[in-house]
């Protein structure tokens, strides 16, 4: 937060809160964008609006949406909370003030083959940031949200595990916590793998998982590495919905792409189940899906059957909510999603 100073009616000097950091680098980004619509890959007529949200610099001293409270419960929030917070505006500045350097050069960069640098890249990650899973594939122009813009249009999409017994107590607060801790966490990988990139002569643009341009449970579908559920969350092989997701956009087409089908049964499945339906502490996800986009390159369609408005009074007071995570059967992990499959398969054969 910035200060700045004012008088109190004693004519006493007081110290003025202005906004976060992060809003005011957003807010020049979205500015500059605005100045220079021939360098930005930009959203699709057809696309939607970012999912609770306006942009954060339109929700500076607002209340959310529907008068949904402020987020966490009350009372003096924990030092390790406090400190996540800390990290997380930290994380979500930094990711906008990296690419102020491009706002100079916006021209396209002559491209250079960038052979073994997949692997490179793997490596990196796996060394610094342990079992982190990631993903490229091109971005389609309808997976931007309306009114966005990003700089580049290849993804790499980059996944990170939430710890599976915080997430089981969810709806109580120490799974918002968790929520909030893969959330500043995920930021400081995707800018870590940026900031890698960049030395390696690439131009990128990390995407803060909660600075959202994209939609990224259908841009990871999209990239292979799981599909979305009926809670509108992807849902992996390896962890069910129980991550968070976050993009690096890449100037150009450095890696092959990951993009596959291997996972589409889980719309299957889901339509079976409905757990996270009959779950949901706000009943905001709906028995019928709705097209939000149709015609979506590598996708098809992407659907919802989510009440954004029911849903964010539950995340608000929670820091997460995260209910039809917990209940969801695929994130007991393990071996459930090839168990999972099974069932499918043996009811279409």
């Amino acid at each position: 937060m910035t200060e700045s100073s004012s008088e109190n009616s004693s004519g006493t000097p007081r110290p003025v809160i202005g906004p976060p950091d992060f809003m005011k680098y957003e807010a020049r980004y979205l500015e500059w964008g605005r100045e220079h619509p021939d360098f930005l890959y930009q959203a699709h007529p057809n696309s939607i609006r970012s999912g609770f949200a306006r942009p954060s610099t339109e929700r500076a001293g607002s209340s959310p949406p529907g008068g949904a409270p402020p987020m966490g419960p009350p009372g003096r929030p924990n030092p390790a909370m406090l400190k996540t917070m800390q990290n997380l505006q930290k994380g979500m500045s930094q990711s906008w003030e990296d690419i102020e350097q491009y706002y100079d050069k916006p021209e396209p960069s002559l491209y250079e083959p960038k052979p073994g640098l997949w692997d490179e890249l793997y490596k990196f990650v796996a060394k610094k940031w342990g079992d982190v899973r990631i993903g490229f594939t091109e971005l389609p122009r309808q997976m931007i949200f309306r009114d966005k813009f990003t700089l580049f249009r290849y993804a790499l999409v980059v996944s990170q595990e939430m710890n599976k017994d915080k997430i089981a107590l969810a709806p109580d607060f120490q799974a918002g916590q968790e929520v909030m801790r893969v959330y500043s966490s995920l930021g400081m990988v995707v800018n870590d793998i940026a900031r890698w990139l960049r030395k390696k002569g690439v131009r990128c643009q990390s995407n803060h998982p909660m600075g959202g341009l994209v939609n990224t449970p259908s841009l990871a579908g999209k990239a292979g590495m799981g599909w979305q559920g009926r809670s509108g969350i992807l849902v992996t092989p390896e962890y069910g919905p129980r991550v968070r997701l976050a993009p690096v956009f890449v100037e150009y087409k450095y890696f092959e792409f990951t993009d596959n089908h291997d996972h589409e049964w889980i719309t299957e499945y889901c339509e079976q189940c409905k757990i996270c339906e009959k779950e949901c502490p706000g009943q905001a996800i709906n028995s019928k899906k709705v097209v939000n986009v149709a015609d979506v390159p590598g996708i098809n369609t992407i659907w919802t059957c989510i009440d954004r408005e029911k849903c964010l009074g539950p995340f608000s007071r929670t820091m997460g909510c995260s209910v039809c995570i917990k209940v969801c059967p695929f994130s007991q992990g393990d071996n459930t999603y090839e168990r999972l499959k099974g069932t499918i398969e043996k009811k279409t054969t």
